[in-house]
């Protein structure tokens, strides 16, 4: 017996299952009591998050209710660092009111952004003449990440970040590119939750919208 979902209405279908007798194979309607059942951790994620409450876009807030480098201080103690903070210090664009954070803070790593670290190498032109020594300045930056300060992404930050993901996809609108985006942002997202630490991003507009589906996440902006 098969169930099939029909569109998006979660109505279902019961299909003709091949049924086996003394004669042979014959074609049979069988009664199903199947229904779709959630495990309880994803019930549970589900639960938390409210996707189905969600019916509007979400509008950015001023920067006044965010939470930047400048206003941080000490309180926060631990980082987890996106892609745009490794740019930033290679390329020496990090604001430098932010360097004794920082060297204070205790920085988290994710595969996350290793794996967009890395794609830089395959997306520069073998043929430029700066391409290798980029390439050598992104091993090193992935080489000096010790790996017992790296949080693995489980089933459960998955879960939450597909949840995250999707609902923002469908509340902005986006096209697959942006899916794909918002998708590693809200893995990171989940990861940085589960383990206690706040996002340290420049990419302040795909983080505020995840926190403003999850309240409980932390961000520390900078510009």
């Amino acid at each position: 017996m098969f169930l099939i979902p029909i569109s998006s209405s979660w109505r279902w279908l019961t299909l003709r299952s091949l049924t086996t007798t003394l004669t042979g194979c014959s074609l049979a309607v069988a009664p199903s009591t199947e229904r779709l059942t959630l495990n309880s951790e994803f019930q549970r994620t589900l639960r938390r998050l409210k996707p189905e409450k969600h019916r509007t876009p979400l509008k950015p807030r001023p920067e006044s209710e965010l939470d930047f480098i400048e206003s941080a201080g000490s309180r926060t103690t631990k980082l987890l660092y996106d892609t745009t903070v490794y740019i930033d210090i290679l390329q020496n664009r990090f604001p430098r009111r932010g360097d004794a954070m920082l060297r204070a803070a205790e920085a988290w790593h994710s595969p996350v952004t290793e794996a967009e670290l890395a794609a830089t190498c395959g997306l520069l032109d073998p043929a430029h003449a700066q391409t290798r020594g980029i390439m050598e300045q992104v091993v090193a930056v992935i080489e000096r990440r010790p790996s017992h300060r790296t949080l693995a992404t489980d089933s459960e930050i998955w879960r939450e970040a597909g949840i995250l993901s999707g609902t923002l996809a469908r509340l902005q609108g986006y096209k697959s590119d942006q899916r794909r985006r918002v998708l590693n942002d809200a893995l990171l997202f989940a990861t940085a939750r589960k383990h206690g630490c706040s996002v340290l991003t420049r990419n302040v507009l795909d983080f505020d919208f995840l926190q403003q589906l999850d309240p409980s996440g932390k961000v520390l902006f900078y510009r």
